[in-house]
């Protein structure tokens, strides 16, 4: 399993939300195989499917914020949509 990466601080910080998506990215791209392309948009919009709602509580164990991992995640899934549509 992939070790998460913890947030430099519990406080805010600059580019805390970019800190969050980088520590979450290998493990989101490694989940994001095993998705359907519809998983991969609902995510984009803000609506995790189980496996990816998992990654964003299993960031929140490591000190990371449910809705700040929730965010990054979208994102992740956003970037990922964006990779694949310039294919």
């Amino acid at each position: 399993m992939i070790v998460l990466n913890k947030p430099r601080s519990s406080e805010r910080y600059p580019d805390r939300d970019i800190g969050c998506q980088e520590a979450l990215e290998q493990v989101f791209l490694e989940l994001a195989k095993g998705l359907t392309p519809d998983d991969v948009v609902a995510a984009a919009g803000g609506n995790l499917p189980p496996v990816l709602a998992g990654l964003a509580k299993r960031a929140a164990g490591v000190g990371w914020t449910l809705e700040e991992s929730e965010v990054a995640i979208s994102e992740l899934a956003q970037n990922l949509l964006d990779d694949m549509s310039a294919m």
